[in-house]
């Protein structure tokens, strides 16, 4: 078990609802997490939370609990220049930015494109229950290995519809030496997204995902449909059809810091 005493920069809703997980439920306080074959239970006390899980080190480096959020948001103050992400950052100031598996990574954003939150949900669970192993009250996110059994006529009956192509292809490439998983994590930022954009179905915004969610790379900004109208309603933008040129705008701005600010600006804006 951990305790969580001082909650300054953990909200378990925030953490769980800020778009960069999908195997969750809220209960009241509480959540209840699954990732890869790990339940993680957390739930409130008196003092803040308790994380449950049958490997601590595993539940502590997944909530990434030795990184100093305290200041992550004292460098994003300095260089807020707007009230807009003032106030985005003290709205969301509990989110903490998951460390993930990548290719549980890379297959959740490609189901989860032009998509909404509960048909995401849904179909995710469709695809663990039939591939993943069965854990007992849950299932496992599948391997590649047991992933790769499926067919696109199989995907598209659990929901997936014309991503079932892109999973398959993506399967593949992933189990090709050209996509392997260790390799692809030694590259620079730069590099590593233009070689995800070669995965089929893999666009700008759904590669910035896998680089933040799935790699941890702090200097990528994901660019939704959210970002693109706060782009242009907060920050005076222009061209918010170009996904690529919204994005580069906001590296530009917060360059390490990009990802932390993304999960304040998108949280802030879709909540009001």
């Amino acid at each position: 078990m951990i305790e969580i005493n001082d909650t300054t920069y953990f909200d378990i809703k925030q953490i769980c609802t800020c778009g960069q997980v999908f195997r969750f439920k809220i209960e009241g306080e509480n959540a209840i997490i699954h990732t890869l074959d790990k339940e993680i239970k957390v739930e409130k006390t008196k003092k803040g939370y308790k994380i449950l899980c049958d490997d601590d080190n595993y539940a502590q480096n997944y909530f990434d609990l030795n990184k100093n959020y305290d200041i992550i948001y004292t460098e994003l103050k300095n260089i807020a220049d707007n009230n807009f992400f003032n106030e985005a950052l003290d709205f969301g100031k509990g989110i903490r930015i998951l460390k993930q598996n990548k290719f549980e990574m890379i297959i959740s954003f490609l189901i989860s494109q032009n998509n909404n939150i509960p048909r995401i949900q849904k179909t995710i669970e469709k695809v663990c229950e039939k591939y993943g192993k069965n854990m007992g009250s849950f299932y496992a996110f599948p391997t590649i290995e047991e992933l790769s059994k499926g067919t696109v006529e199989e995907f598209k009956a659990l929901g997936l519809g014309y991503r079932a192509e892109y999973i398959v292809s993506t399967i593949n490439a992933l189990k090709s030496n050209e996509f392997s998983l260790e390799e692809l994590s030694k590259l620079e930022t730069f590099e590593l997204k233009n070689k995800l954009l070669k995965l089929k179905g893999v666009g700008p915004k759904v590669a910035d995902c896998i680089l933040l969610f799935g790699f941890n790379r702090f200097d990528s900004f994901p660019a939704d449909t959210w970002i693109k109208q706060l782009y242009v309603e907060d920050y005076g933008g222009s061209e918010k059809d170009d996904t690529n040129k919204v994005s580069k705008y906001f590296v530009d701005k917060f360059k390490a810091l990009s990802g932390y600010a993304q999960q304040y600006l998108y949280f802030y804006k879709r909540e009001i």
